[in-house]
């Protein structure tokens, strides 16, 4: 009983993990100006005036 109980634990802890790791790179993605991410990484702000 004990094993099953100690794999059910590490079970969950990976599956926790995964989710943290999901959750921290998909708002890492979706983070920041949507212009900026269309013009890429270094933008000009005369460019994202003009894309806005």
């Amino acid at each position: 009983m004990l094993r099953y109980i100690v794999r059910r634990c590490v079970y969950s802890l990976l599956i926790l993990l995964g989710v943290l790791v999901l959750t921290f790179v998909m708002f890492r993605m979706a983070a920041g100006d949507p212009t900026g991410t269309l013009l890429g990484k270094n933008p000009t702000p005369q460019d994202v005036e003009n894309l806005r």
